[in-house]
């Protein structure tokens, strides 16, 4: 029996916190189970809603989950892309669930180009394999929906965690929600220092960084 391999991620674009690759593995003949549950694209549902869900697909599946912390961002963008970082995520599920089929929810313009990225990130039994990329797949394919459920729900707890380790609520962390910069600069202004969850490497923390006029208190 074929299986078939979802991916997705989330948190790609926030300045605090890591970035997680969901995958969610079924045998091809349970891929109507997973339709019959309802999943749909992970921003699309509430956070009671997908923490259920989540579960739920556990018994129908096999979820995979890779996080890749700030720190490891920052120092990856130095030689490579966010692009790139995405696909070594995603690579690191396929290679360990090892399915026939993969499908994914596309980052950039060119399918097949982004295809050929990953197969020449995989070992050559992956070749031959089954990829499909597309935009827009977490809402496609129930498959992909289901990593999207998996990859939000490990990110939402992760910034559950950050909260009560820092006893601030800085919301989502993304540079668009006034409490998250809030955060980091009244962080910065009592430490010296960001949180070590902050992507440094971001435009958002070095505006920050250089308008507290902090630029000798960390090695960037």
């Amino acid at each position: 029996m074929r299986e078939i391999l979802g991916l997705d991620e989330a948190a790609r674009g926030p300045v605090i916190g890591s970035m997680f690759i969901g995958g969610f593995m079924v045998e091809e003949e349970k891929l109507d189970e997973i339709k019959d549950l309802g999943v749909k694209d992970s921003k699309k549902l509430s956070d009671k809603k997908r923490e259920r869900l989540a579960k739920e697909l556990k018994e129908i599946g096999e979820p995979f989950l890779k996080e890749i912390e700030a720190s490891e961002i920052d120092e990856l963008r130095e030689v490579m892309s966010l692009n790139e970082i995405e696909i070594q995520g995603f690579c690191d599920v396929i290679e360990r669930s090892d399915a026939d089929k993969i499908l994914v929810d596309l980052p950039e313009p060119d399918g097949d180009r982004f295809i050929n990225k990953m197969k020449r990130e995989l070992p050559a039994r992956f070749r031959e394999r089954d990829f499909v990329a597309e935009h827009g797949a977490d809402d496609t394919y129930p498959i992909v929906s289901a990593a999207s459920i998996i990859a939000k729900s490990a990110r939402e707890k992760h910034i559950e965690e950050l909260h009560s380790k820092y006893g601030y609520d800085f919301k989502s962390g993304y540079p668009h929600d006034s409490p998250t910069i809030s955060f980091l600069e009244k962080y910065l202004e009592e430490k010296g220092r960001f949180p070590i969850e902050t992507r440094k490497s971001w435009s958002t923390a070095e505006k920050i960084l250089k308008e507290a006029g902090q630029k000798g208190l960390e090695d960037f």
